[in-house]
C-alpha cells in the first residue's frame, strides 16, 4: 500500500533507538517532502546528538544520505524526498549514527513508517510522543548506557551530592557536579508535547 494521496503532506514516523532497554523511542510527523538530511537533523534533536559523528540512513539494503566519513560506499542521496520513495506502510529503514568503523554503528534507529496524513505544514516536524531521555553525551554505547543507568539511581545520585555539601565543596564544584549528575534524576522522564511546532529546525520536544 504506497501512499500517494495528493491530501498527505506529512508522515508519522516511529524511531526506536536498538539495543536499549526499555527501548528508548519517539513517534514524530515530519512533512513528506522532508529530505533525508532534514530527517538526520530531526533525529539528531529528537534524541540528543550534537552531530559530531558520521551518520547514514539504510533504506532497502541501500545506504543513503550518509556524512562523507560514514563510509566509501555511500550514495550522495541526503536530498531525496521522503516522498520519493513511496514507503510501504509499517516498512521501516534505519538511521546509524556514530561508528566503530565504516560498517558497524553504535547507535542504530530503526524508523518504522507508521502512516502518511494531512498536517499544518506550521507545525511540522513535531514530536508527538516517546520514551526516555536522549542518551547521555558521556555513555559510549547502548551497553554502557544501561551500565551507567544501573549505577546512577536517583538515591545514588542525591548521596553524591550529599556528601558534597557535607564536604563544604565550593559552589563551583557543586554546580560542576550538579551539571554532571542532574540528567541521571530525569532519565525516565521524557514527555512530549503533542502537536507543538517546530522551531530552527528542531522538533517541539519538552524534556
Amino acid at each position: 500500500m504506497s501512499q500517494s494521496d495528493q491530501s498527505v503532506n506529512a508522515y508519522q514516523l516511529r524511531i526506536v533507538l536498538r539495543r536499549t532497554s526499555p527501548h528508548l523511542w519517539r513517534r514524530v510527523l515530519v512533512g513528506s517532502d522532508s529530505t533525508l538530511r532534514q530527517l538526520h537533523q530531526v533525529v539528531q534533536a529528537l534524541f540528543g546528538w550534537t552531530d559530531s559523528h558520521p551518520h547514514r540512513f539504510v533504506l532497502r539494503g541501500r545506504s543513503l544520505g550518509a556524512s562523507s566519513t560514514a563510509s566509501a560506499a555511500i550514495l550522495p542521496a541526503a536530498e531525496v524526498r521522503l516522498s520519493e520513495f513511496k514507503l510501504l506502510l509499517k516498512e521501516r529503514f534505519f538511521y546509524d549514527y556514530r561508528f566503530h568503523d565504516a560498517d558497524v554503528p553504535i547507535w542504530r534507529h530503526e524508523i518504522r513508517f507508521e502512516k502518511a496524513l494531512a498536517a499544518d505544514p506550521e507545525r511540522v516536524p513535531c514530536c508527538i510522543g516517546g520514551v526516555g531521555n536522549p542518551p547521555l553525551e558521556q555513555s559510549g554505547s547502548p551497553q554502557e548506557l544501561s551500565t551507567l543507568a544501573e549505577l546512577f539511581t536517583p538515591p545514588f545520585v542525591l548521596h553524591q551530592l550529599t556528601e558534597l555539601i557535607d564536604r563544604g565543596s565550593s559552589n563551583a564544584e557543586l554546580a560542576t557536579q550538579l551539571r554532571y549528575l542532574r540528567p541521571w534524576l530525569t532519565a525516565d522522564r521524557f514527555q512530549s508535547e503533542t502537536g507543538q511546532p517546530a522551531t530552527a529546525g528542531q522538533p517541539g520536544v519538552a524534556q
